[in-house]
């Protein structure tokens, strides 16, 4: 891609992150020619949109990747200004100051994914030539947390999986909930997951989705991190403490209905909510 068109994409992406609008018409000259190339227009845009929070990670399987037309796993970041409940107290809800808000007009086309999410307690910088084994990983997580991915896409309809992993793979928000220190003995393809939507107050709700840890590598949602570990990086700045990694939905990716309240109940080990308002 010519310098030109790069910037103009990133400049494109950066804008419609900000202003929660959907790009009119994706260029074939903002197209990505290859995985590296979209990696590393999605750290320039992540680069002007400020500090990363966290990441997630998506195509870990064969299938999912043949799908998609790439040749691994690909991680995108979480943004820490639209990260919220693991290390920004303050951005939540007044009237509940352990639930997290956002607005719906803050978003284009927003979905809810339930996921198991892992929190960095070391870094683990990028390791050429001598990939991370679970157990390094695993020392370097400091706690599971429970979380909801607000998915969302800034790009036309069929812009395919580049342009989607340029825009940080349709990241919108990522919320976290309670922090399991104790998570390496459970069986995650066991904890049922359930996804409420109340709407005319908390008291009453109604199931939009229904899932377990099972979807995510047959019960193996911390495999995904050991994937991130030792998925090439741009620049190459690896994981840092700190840093949230999201491990993909359990419960598919219903739409936001609208303004309402949203809890997301994992069996035995709690629950995280978020609340949307107009």
């Amino acid at each position: 891609m010519e310098h030109a068109a790069f910037e103009a994409a990133r400049e494109a992406l950066v804008t419609a992150r900000r202003e929660a609008r959907a790009i009119g018409a994706w260029s074939a000259h903002w197209q990505p020619a290859d995985v590296d190339e979209a990696c590393r227009l999605q750290a320039a845009v992540a680069a002007s949109l400020g500090t990363i929070g966290g990441w997630k990670i998506a195509a870990v399987t064969e299938a999912q990747r043949a799908a998609l037309g790439v040749p691994r796993p690909l991680g995108a970041p979480v943004l820490a200004a639209w990260l919220r409940g693991a290390h920004d107290a303050a951005a939540t809800a007044p009237m509940d100051a352990s639930i997290a808000q956002f607005r719906v007009r803050d978003f284009i086309v927003p979905k809810l994914e339930c996921e198991f999410a892992f929190e960095l307690a070391h870094d683990l910088p990028p390791r050429p030539g001598q990939p991370y084994t679970r157990g390094e990983v695993e020392a370097a997580t400091g706690a599971m947390r429970l979380a909801i991915e607000i998915v969302d896409s800034r790009l036309p309809h069929g812009s395919g999986a580049l342009a989607e992993l340029a825009d940080g793979f349709n990241n919108g928000a990522l919320v976290c909930g309670p922090a399991v220190a104790q998570w390496q003995s459970l069986a995650f393809g066991q904890i049922g997951i359930r996804l409420h939507a109340s709407h005319g107050g908390e008291s009453s709700s109604t199931e939009l989705a229904l899932g377990s840890g099972a979807a995510i590598l047959d019960g193996d949602p911390f495999g995904t991190v050991v994937m991130l570990a030792n998925v090439p990086s741009e620049p190459g700045i690896g994981l840092r403490a700190g840093q949230i990694v999201t491990t993909g939905s359990c419960t598919g990716a219903p739409a936001l209905p609208g303004p309402g309240f949203y809890r997301a109940e994992f069996a035995g080990l709690g629950s995280v909510s978020v609340r949307f308002v107009a």
